[in-house]
């Protein structure tokens, strides 16, 4: 996988994210579209897309949830992911 266009795609799917950060090259942060985080802290936010063996992942460190980029922009998004 190139990550370089990963992370363009990342750029383009972050307006969708909630409370969307990038905490350094290679990790980004967000609410977890999944779970939703915390019912009661909005503030939280426990998904991460970050690099593994030169491809991006994402992880949700409440739910559990994980999977490949690619999977998870074609859940997300899938026109974009169409473009990807």
């Amino acid at each position: 996988m190139n990550t370089f266009i990963d992370i363009k795609y990342i750029g383009l799917l972050s307006p969708k994210l909630e409370q969307f950060k990038k905490k350094n090259d290679g990790l980004y942060n967000f609410r977890c579209p999944y779970c939703g985080d915390s019912e009661k802290n909005p503030h939280k936010a426990r998904g991460y897309h970050f690099v593994y063996k030169d491809t991006f992942m994402y992880k949700c460190h409440n739910c559990g949830e994980s999977k490949g980029f690619g999977k998870f922009l074609k859940e997300q998004d899938n026109a974009l992911w169409k473009q990807y």
